[in-house]
């Protein structure tokens, strides 16, 4: 089925790794795209990469901690564009290690980026989808939102508290036809490994545009037809 150009999508996390890959995908097939990221450098080096058509095309700074700065993004792409029919929230934060030695303020950094900067963006952009009665949103949740392992005891938490709100809010949300997806994916070869310990040799790794392809095939589905959950895995690297 072909893609809907005059759709919108905000994806989070946007400028580097999946979030990158999920622009490059969904511009190239017409759509039209905002990206936002914390760093102003990484997002000028996306634009450079992407080459978008400017008038498809945003960027914005902002930080899913902080609920000002998402109900301001939210804001900004309801005024460029009109709507948001497609959001990813792709950005979050690693960690690897064992649980004993997990200071507070990992902790605090996880849940914030992981747990809470999905539910704040979320919940901005909600109101817009159930007044059109339309939408779709994809959750990155990663395969540990779904399996378990040694020294990610923090890490799979939020993952699970992920992957157990998007399967809560579908339920609420299905009456006003908006489509909730979980995207559970193994090892992928990004910068979310950058100091994180145990990362799997690069042969075990999907790419980004792996897991970009899946979200513009989940995109793509008809209106009628949801995928809640999508568990996506390197046949090497199966949990």
């Amino acid at each position: 089925m072909p893609m809907d150009t005059s759709k919108v999508a905000l994806i989070t996390g946007g400028s580097s790794g999946i979030g990158k890959a999920a622009a490059a995908r969904l511009l190239a097939a017409g759509m039209r795209v905002v990206i936002c990221g914390r760093s102003a450098e990484k997002l000028e080096n996306a634009i450079v990469e992407l080459q978008p058509d400017s008038s498809r095309f945003h960027a914005i700074q902002a930080d899913v901690t902080h609920s000002g700065q998402v109900e301001q993004m939210v804001a900004s792409v309801l005024n460029r564009f009109g709507q948001i029919d497609v959001l990813v929230n792709s950005a979050g934060a690693g960690y690897l290690g064992p649980f004993v030695d997990t200071a507070d303020e990992t902790i605090s950094r996880l849940l914030e980026v992981n747990v809470a900067g999905v539910m704040r963006v979320t919940r901005a952009v909600l109101p817009g989808m159930i007044e059109r009665k339309s939408g779709m949103i994809v959750n990155l949740c990663g395969v540990l939102g779904v399996k378990t392992i040694a020294n990610a005891a923090l890490y799979c938490a939020a993952k699970h508290a992920v992957a157990g709100f998007s399967g809560a809010l579908a339920q609420e949300v299905r009456r006003q036809n908006i489509r909730v997806t979980s995207l559970c994916c193994s090892g992928v070869d990004t910068p979310f490994w950058e100091g994180v310990p145990g990362k799997p040799r690069p042969e075990m790794l999907l790419s980004a545009d792996d897991v970009a392809l899946e979200i513009a095939r989940l995109v793509e589905l008809p209106p009628h037809a949801v995928i809640n959950q999508v568990l996506l895995q390197h046949v090497s690297h199966q949990l």
